[in-house]
């Protein structure tokens, strides 16, 4: 296992909310928030940095893909669409007038000052994707992401799927819905104000696109009570989704679906995985003759320490225990897998004296992952 620092912030900056996917040509994409001045979730100005895997082994230095001074780039998932080479990092475009809880303006008094910025600035608030196909040029793209009727709407939780804090998105291989790119997010079912409204308010949920990131739609709710979700495909072309809970009792939550993340059943905590109220990663990866999944989280109920990797070999049934790559504080991850290198990448939050000073990339085999 090879560790090596990718994102680190500078001058009060904070790298923060990692994301990883891998690309059909053997280029490997890290993704990471850069909150300008700042590790809080209320950062008033956000950029996106960019880190590229070359298929010989090197990265490259960290950069800059997308910003701009007073607006927040509030980073969503990344996702390869594996039909077209294309790699997405999707993003919230949003003029900084107002914070996520504790609003001091109505809903109009803030759309009226956020048209006021983005009038002054020429740019425009939404739901974008930051793309690219060689890894060099990264363009901006506005995309339009449909909500689902049950929800009930929200800043910033809204009613269309918000993939901020969630797992790496996927290119469904399998079935009817082969083809479909399927991204895990959250939405609120009602207004939340505070922490104590996500047990109600909040749900994961999926955007989906059929038409390779050109337009999304929400899917179904996953559990009330859910936030920060991850998800995988299984050989039988259902999809295993796992999520971060609030409900205080140290247990991941499960659920699937079968239906391309339109709808999902059989929620249940995940008791073999425990978390301190964090954002994991999830993975199917090869494994001898078959396929299996791989979760990653700082493996806690009382801190943010120690992230460790887990294997499910029944489709997300039970998990094992497997290697702990970081004893360190550690906090959000992101995982992918290059199939010409045959290595799995772990993108994740760590540091000495706080879980958010750097985010590091730890290099393995699959079997590595697996030693306990």
């Amino acid at each position: 296992m090879r560790i090596l620092k990718l994102f680190q912030g500078a001058g009060g900056d904070c790298a923060r909310i990692p994301s990883i996917v891998s690309a059909p040509d053997g280029r490997v994409y890290a993704f990471a928030n850069n909150r300008v001045a700042t590790e809080r979730d209320d950062a008033a100005e956000t950029g996106i940095l960019v880190s590229v895997r070359s298929p010989e082994g090197s990265w490259s230095p960290a950069r800059t893909a997308a910003g701009h001074p007073g607006w927040s780039y509030m980073i969503g998932s990344a996702v390869t669409d594996r039909v077209t080479g294309r790699v997405m990092c999707l993003f919230k475009k949003i003029a900084v007038v107002d914070h996520e809880f504790h609003k001091a303006y109505s809903p109009e008094e803030r759309r009226r000052l956020a048209r006021l910025k983005e009038e002054r600035d020429g740019m425009e608030e939404g739901d974008y994707v930051l793309e690219t196909i060689d890894g060099v040029t990264f363009t901006e793209r506005k995309i339009l992401i449909r909500p689902n009727p049950a929800a009930k709407g929200g800043f910033l939780l809204g009613r269309a799927g918000f993939s901020h804090g969630s797992g790496a998105g996927v290119t469904l291989k399998h079935g009817k819905y082969a083809g479909r790119i399927l991204i895990p997010a959250r939405f609120s079912l009602h207004e939340v104000t505070d922490w104590k409204d996500l047990r109600t308010g909040s749900s994961n949920t999926v955007i989906w696109s059929d038409d390779h990131g050109e337009t999304f739609t929400t899917g179904g709710v996953v559990e009330p009570g859910t936030g920060e979700g991850t998800l995988a495909e299984l050989p039988d072309g259902r999809i295993y989704y796992n999520s971060r809970a609030y409900f205080g009792d140290g247990f991941r939550r499960s659920a699937w679906s079968g239906d391309g993340g339109e709808s999902f059943v059989s929620q249940r905590a995940a008791r073999d995985l425990i978390e301190p109220c964090c954002n994991a990663a999830l993975l199917s990866v090869p494994y001898q003759d078959r396929e299996i999944l791989l979760f990653s989280n700082p493996k806690s109920t009382a801190d943010r320490v120690d992230m460790t990797l887990s294997a499910s070999f029944d489709g997300g049934g039970t998990w094992q225990t497997g290697k702990c790559a970081d004893h360190r504080k550690a906090g959000y991850s992101s995982l992918a897998f290059d199939e010409k290198s045959g290595l799995l990448f772990l993108l994740y939050e760590c540091g000495l004296s706080s879980s958010v000073e750097e985010i590091d990339v730890a290099e393995m085999t699959v079997e590595e992952a697996l030693e306990s």
